[in-house]
C-alpha cells in the first residue's frame, strides 16, 4: 500500500530560522529556546491543517521531511544550510471523508483541579492502546 501523499498536488514544506530565537524574552530564550522555536513550528503546522480543511481539502503529515529527507530537500529547493525544515504538508481533495475519532474517551483524559492518578495508565495499557489504534489503520 502505498502512502496517501504520494499522488497529492500540493506538498508544503513548513520551515523556520533558529536565528529568530534571540528575540523571545532573554530568560525564554536562555531556558526554552529551542523547544518554544519547535512549538511554534507545531502551532503554524496544526494551523495550516485546520485551514485546508475548512477549505474543504484534506492533509496529512509527512513526518520525515524534516528528519530523514532534510538534506536532500535543502538541496533540491536550494534551501539555506541555517533554515530548519520543520516538516511537510501533502494537501489535496480526500478520496474519502475519515468520520470523528477519538482514541480514547474524554473523561478519561480530563482532570478537574489536580491530576486524578487512577487514570494514569500503565505500562501495560499503553501498549495495547498502541497496539489498537495501528490496527484501525
Amino acid at each position: 500500500m502505498e502512502p496517501g501523499f504520494i499522488n497529492a498536488p500540493v506538498l508544503i514544506l513548513l520551515c523556520g530560522d533558529p536565528r529568530v530565537n534571540e528575540a523571545f524574552p532573554l530568560v525564554v530564550f536562555q531556558k526554552w529556546g529551542h523547544e518554544v522555536f519547535i512549538s511554534n513550528l507545531a502551532s503554524a503546522f496544526l494551523c495550516m491543517q485546520l485551514a485546508a480543511k475548512s477549505l474543504g481539502l484534506g492533509s496529512q503529515w509527512v513526518s520525515a521531511a524534516g528528519n530523514f529527507m532534510e538534506d536532500d530537500l535543502k538541496g533540491l529547493l536550494n534551501i539555506p544550510k541555517g533554515i530548519k525544515i520543520y516538516d511537510m504538508m501533502a494537501v489535496g481533495y480526500p478520496a474519502y471523508q475519515l468520520g470523528p475519532r477519538s482514541p480514547r474517551k474524554i473523561d478519561e483524559m480530563t482532570h478537574y483541579d489536580q491530576y486524578d492518578r487512577t487514570k494514569l495508565r500503565s505500562d501495560q495499557q499503553i501498549k495495547e492502546f498502541i497496539k489498537n489504534l495501528r490496527k484501525e489503520r
